[in-house]
């Protein structure tokens, strides 16, 4: 897209329908990594053929190529500054049930553009969103995975948020209440049905094995054993 040659007349300034056009245009190309990430199917060749399209919409807008260049890339510019920081103030941010579901927000404010992008006429053919897509389950999903390693997904319920604290509990104290005890702790509290949580349990117990520093007392793991566990229960 940023490396369009412009056939236009030189001379007449860009009116605001079609500075408007260029935003749309920015918002679609920088938004289509996260379709992807959303479950659509994107062009191997979306950005030469997005600036093709680009080109032949706007060869009759009589705009200086320079500046139509110049209004293009700050477009793009503009539009990936915003995406990048509702991403990163977003999640960095959560931290209550609320804030989770702001993040999850956010991603069906970008999965919204990027079904917008699948009836554009030039990237229509070149965002795909597959058939029966769900939209509302895959920034589910996607949230899920930004927030799983801080407890906040949301199939991550506080019984799972203590077993979990359990599991980590069952590697950083192995060394103190000796392996017979961490591993019934593991068959009492570290199974599940679901891939999700026994993958969470499964690095949880990894995470605390690695650093038995955590807790380096006999009594302290005693009490927080028990604290997990009247909350697991």
């Amino acid at each position: 897209m940023l490396g369009i040659i412009s056939t236009a007349t030189p001379g007449l300034a860009q009116t605001q329908s079609q500075q408007d056009r260029l935003n749309r245009v920015a918002q679609f190309v920088v938004t289509a990594p996260m379709c992807e990430k959303l479950g659509m199917t994107l062009d191997p060749e979306l950005p030469q053929k997005a600036a093709a399209g680009v080109e032949a919409e706007t060869a009759d807008w009589r705009i200086d190529a320079q500046r139509l260049e110049r209004l293009q890339v700050d477009a793009v510019k503009r539009q990936g500054a915003i995406l990048s920081s509702d991403l990163a103030t977003t999640s960095s941010n959560a931290k209550t049930d609320a804030q989770l579901r702001g993040v999850k927000s956010v991603l069906l404010g970008y999965g919204q553009t990027c079904m917008a992008a699948t009836r554009d006429p030039i990237f229509s053919a070149l965002v795909v969103a597959p058939a029966g897509y769900d939209l509302d389950k895959a920034a589910t999903e996607m949230a899920d995975s930004m927030l799983e390693n801080g407890g906040l997904a949301s199939w991550q319920t506080p019984d799972i948020q203590a077993r979990g604290d359990l599991m980590m509990l069952a590697g950083t104290c192995r060394s103190k209440i000796g392996p017979s005890r961490s591993d019934a702790l593991v068959k009492e509290f570290g199974q599940s049905n679901d891939p999700r949580v026994r993958d969470y349990y499964s690095r949880s117990f990894d995470e605390g094995l690695a650093d038995p520093s955590i807790i380096e007392t006999l009594a302290g793991c005693n009490r927080a054993i028990a604290g997990f566990r009247a909350k697991a229960r």
